[in-house]
């Protein structure tokens, strides 16, 4: 049986945990580097929310998955089995049961509440959302990352292992930015405001910070830990329902995790250097 003890030397969690804690608390330096470091963050995990479903699509497409206990080889075809699982990570993504709303509208609603604590106009937020030549660098990493089509197995079960490494290192990420820009800030004016503020929904008033805490903080479990183990769940199906041994399906998922981590380190490092290079007079020149 696959588990996540597969791709511990592909994944190294404590080294990554490292790289995100830096990027996060280089984001304390100013209220504009906070907003900045965010919306850039926001960016990134919006390209996840809108691959996931391109890639159970393409599992879905696909003929490689079959029941081999069916009684008929003509009803055997399994691939939505396997794609349902890679699936459940997308759930919440396009409707959040408590607001009614997709992740995404919490994540654009968590931003404008930090622009108005960093007292940004309109035109502030227009030129500190410019997109950087780093930033669209990640973003084609994570494309290439569940690129994936449905006559290569090969391809899926890579784009797999890249999906399970994300939902497994998604908890850690957010526990890691609300311990450092919330948790320890509770008692500064910045935790007064996000403590205070109100985002309302047609189904529902959160708190701004909503959107980070569901997908897991420093004391509690997130969503991610499902989406995860659901993820590596999916692994065992292509190893039940395809003509790959469990080594074959470790090896290529494995180069999966491996692209993963490289593309984590990428976003936060150059986050990191953005906020440190970029004088705060420089970005609102």
């Amino acid at each position: 049986m696959i588990t996540l003890e597969n791709f511990q030397t592909q994944l190294d969690s404590a080294e990554l945990n490292a790289v995100m804690e830096s990027a996060c608390r280089a984001s304390l330096a100013s209220p504009i580097d906070t907003y900045r470091f965010m919306q850039r963050f926001v960016h990134y995990a919006r390209a996840y929310s809108a691959l996931v479903p391109q890639l159970c699509s393409a599992i879905g497409c696909s003929s490689f998955f079959n029941d081999s206990n069916s009684p008929f080889s003509a009803h055997a075809e399994r691939s939505m089995d396997v794609a349902a699982k890679v699936f459940t990570a997308s759930i919440e993504e396009f409707y959040d049961p408590r607001t009614g709303v997709s992740h995404r509208t919490l994540s654009y609603a968590l931003l404008d509440k930090l622009a108005e604590y960093a007292g940004l106009s309109a035109i502030d937020v227009a030129r500190l959302s410019s997109p950087e030549g780093w930033l669209s660098e990640v973003l084609a990493m994570v494309e290439t990352g569940y690129g994936a089509t449905s006559d290569d197995l090969a391809s899926l079960v890579r784009a797999m292992g890249f999906h399970a490494a994300a939902e497994t290192i998604g908890e850690n990420e957010c526990s890691i930015i609300n311990s450092v820009l919330f948790t320890e800030q509770r008692h500064t004016a910045f935790g007064d405001f996000i403590r205070r503020s109100k985002v309302a929904f047609a189904e529902g008033t959160v708190s701004p910070w909503y959107w980070i805490v569901i997908h897991g903080t420093e004391t509690t479990t997130g969503i991610e830990v499902e989406h995860a183990a659901d993820a590596l769940d999916a692994l065992n199906r292509v190893v039940a329902y395809s003509r790959l041994s469990e080594e074959q399906v470790v090896d290529l998922a494995g180069r999966g995790f491996a692209l993963f981590s490289q593309v984590q380190t990428a976003f936060f490092s150059n986050a990191q250097k953005e906020l440190e290079l970029r004088p705060l007079q420089l970005v609102m020149a």
